[in-house]
């Protein structure tokens, strides 16, 4: 009679049938029976569903459908998004500092500190809310509530109030990006996520864009109040920011088990294209052991400093763009003009950044890395170059924007390498308290003092361009590191190959839905980078 010793703790117990032995070991039967019970969302409606297979054809015309519906109304969702943010940034021209009686200093703080310290200190219950209430409710109401805070602050007239409303307005923006990274993992296969990211993700280009549009019509309105044009943007963004909130709260969908605008069938081929990426749809839990393990993975601190990098240059360029370029001796409004080539340069990098990684599995870090060249060579020109070089410094500002596609591929890491709901959340949080604390620093480097040249904000920003150049192939070869020692030990796994369900046999349980996380699915999982 065979017998297996189990590990340290673990108990085998032989089972007779007929001629035949079975050794149970209880401590695995009770790991799947309490997974079971623990399990993912999407687990019972893909039993119901048997969906066994999803056909090539199926998988194209399901995801044909996904971003004809669900990619506009998040692009849609990211544009606004960008352009409520960087509205106090535009309107600063148009004489908000005057109005509200405000210093550079009180202004630094308004522009980004005190909104990204809120947005910040929200992150935990932002990650609470993603598990405690539906993903698409959760967003729609966020959106209503930001736009008409928004609108609020063409009422300020005063320190005090413009940063009470900023302070506001930070809480709601918070859920914004997390919310389309979690639904993004929800909807796309891993191989599709780098490119669905820079879709949504361009929505900040197309803000830089509109913004500028927007803001030169602005700078012609003529009326008679007592305060300058500033006061129309936030009544024009804030104004459309509400009703487009009212209208998501009718079309967007929870969770593609939930999606009206798909066929029962197609949501459920919807579930089942997604399950080989192994990180589920939406576990309503808290799992303590989730919240350890994202704290203790090495992965999460890797990317957590890298968008704390990330965003001293952004932040920089997102709160001082419009007074970096006028200080160039452009009017007001030719600057807000002149920041619309951000936006195209952004879109253009977001482009080949998503052909490139579509096309190449592991070119994330590659794509991190190879943008960030061209950033740091145009932040040196454009502090080192003399002031009568306008045209050649306009053209160096410009060419750091490539450096912002580094957040997409960071996303798409997180979305594709972090399983489990509680840690995929936790991780999601750590990583935008980053954001926020690179944010918040950001403005405080621009000295007013050292106008217009800010040696200490550029100085700031070479450092973090030539980091972004050497971490994230220090993240990739651990990931692979990684990878090896899985495939030695399990052997070797195409993860993002088709995924066929188990045979409907006793005790047969889909896995893939357990909200198991990255590590404890060490046999099948593997990571990309």
């Amino acid at each position: 009679m065979d017998s297996k010793q189990g590990g340290a703790g673990e108990k085998d117990v032989e089972v007779a049938q007929g001629q035949t032995t079975i050794v149970v070991n209880e401590q695995e039967v009770e790991k799947i029976y309490h997974h079971k019970l623990d399990a993912d969302d999407a687990l019972d409606f893909f039993k119901a569903h048997g969906i066994t297979e999803v056909s090539p054809e199926d998988d194209k015309r399901i995801l044909r459908k996904i971003d004809m519906f669900l990619m506009p109304l998040m692009l849609v969702t990211n544009t606004l998004n960008f352009l409520d943010k960087n509205a106090l940034s535009n309107s600063v021209n148009f004489g908000l500092r005057e109005d509200n009686h405000i210093t550079a200093s009180q202004y630094s703080w308004a522009s980004g500190s005190i909104f990204y310290l809120t947005y910040m200190v929200s992150q935990p219950l932002v990650s609470r809310c993603l598990q405690w209430f539906p993903v698409g409710k959760l967003l729609s109401v966020s959106v209503i509530v930001w736009g008409g805070v928004l609108m609020t602050t063409a009422a300020t007239r005063s320190f005090a109030s413009l940063m009470s409303v900023r302070a506001i307005l930070g809480v709601f923006e918070s859920v914004i990006n997390p919310t389309l990274m979690l639904m993004t993992s929800q909807w796309y296969k891993r191989s599709e996520q780098p490119e669905r990211v820079g879709w949504w993700f361009m929505g900040n280009a197309l803000g830089q864009i509109l913004g500028g549009i927007i803001g030169y019509g602005v700078g012609h309105i003529k009326g008679e109040l007592d305060v300058g044009n500033w006061i129309w943007y936030f009544i024009i963004f804030g104004g459309f920011t509400i009703l487009y909130g009212v209208f998501l709260l009718f079309f967007i969908p929870d969770s593609p088990m939930t999606a009206r605008w798909l066929s029962d069938r197609d949501r459920a081929l919807a579930v089942a294209r997604i399950r080989q990426n192994r990180t589920g749809i939406m576990n309503r839990k808290f799992k303590w052991y989730q919240v350890r393990e994202a704290l203790l993975d090495p992965q999460t601190w890797m990317l957590v400093i890298i968008q704390f990098l990330t965003n001293i240059p952004s932040g920089g360029v997102a709160s001082y763009g419009t007074q970096v370029i006028k200080g160039f001796g452009y009017s007001a409004i030719n600057t807000t003009l002149l920041q619309m080539p951000l936006g195209v340069i952004q879109g253009f990098t977001i482009i080949a950044g998503g052909i490139f990684t579509k096309y190449y599995k592991n070119g994330r870090c590659i794509v991190m890395v190879v943008t960030q060249i061209p950033a740091l060579v145009g932040a040196v020109l454009l502090y080192t170059l003399p002031s009568s070089m306008q045209n050649s410094r306009l053209a160096a500002y410009y060419i750091i924007q490539t450096h912002s596609i580094v957040s997409i591929m960071e996303y798409s890491m997180v979305t594709a390498n972090i399983a489990g709901t509680t840690k995929k959340t936790t991780a999601t949080a750590l990583i935008f308290i980053a954001f926020c604390v690179g944010q918040v620093a950001a403005p405080q480097m621009f000295i007013s003092s050292e106008a217009p040249r800010y040696p200490t904000a550029f100085k700031a920003a070479f450092s973090c361009f030539a980091l972004l150049i050497v971490l994230p192939p220090i993240y990739a070869y651990y990931m692979k590191w990684e990878n090896k020692r899985r495939d030695e030990q399990f052997g070797k796994v195409d993860q993002d190959a088709s995924v066929a369900a188990p045979a409907p046999e006793y005790g047969a349980q889909p896995d893939e839905f357990f909200d198991l996380t990255d590590r404890e699915q060490k046999e099948k999982f593997r990571y990309v980078y």
